[in-house]
């Protein structure tokens, strides 16, 4: 009855029920939900780098193949130093809750006020983008 996840195998699997979720919420249809989630969970486009591949050659047998592995990534490297440097921060950086709980300064209102503005004006200036709630 006091049994306790570990953090890591938490993170895991909420990190995945997220994925998952967000692909019905973005589909159009259900077949191409179900064509997303069949390319997620295939082992069929499989890039591993290059410097794997005198250790794991055999993987190659299997349908593995090497290669850049950022080059079908849209923005190619600096994506993905983003997305780590993301995920740093989401480790190191204090949660939302954390904020609750502290009393409202000006500093800390000025910084708000300031994501928000960028968050307004980057919204504003990528017209290309849909509205995510269009269809609801």
């Amino acid at each position: 009855l006091g049994y306790k996840m570990n953090a890591i195998l938490a993170w895991f699997i909420t990190f995945n029920f997220v994925n998952i979720a967000w692909v019905f919420f973005r589909a159009k249809e259900w077949e191409d939900a179900v064509k997303v989630l069949g390319s997620m969970f295939s082992l069929d486009n499989i890039v591993l780098p290059y410097f794997l591949q005198y250790k794991l050659a055999f993987l190659s047998q299997y349908g593995i193949e090497f290669g850049s592995f950022v080059e079908n990534i849209q923005g190619g490297k600096d994506t993905v130093v983003w997305l780590f440097l993301g995920f740093i921060l989401t480790l190191l950086l204090k949660n939302s809750n954390r904020f609750l709980s502290k009393t409202m300064n000006v500093w800390l209102m000025f910084f708000g006020a300031v994501l928000f503005s960028c968050a307004i004006v980057t919204s504003l200036a990528s017209s290309t983008q849909v509205f995510l709630y269009f269809n609801f």
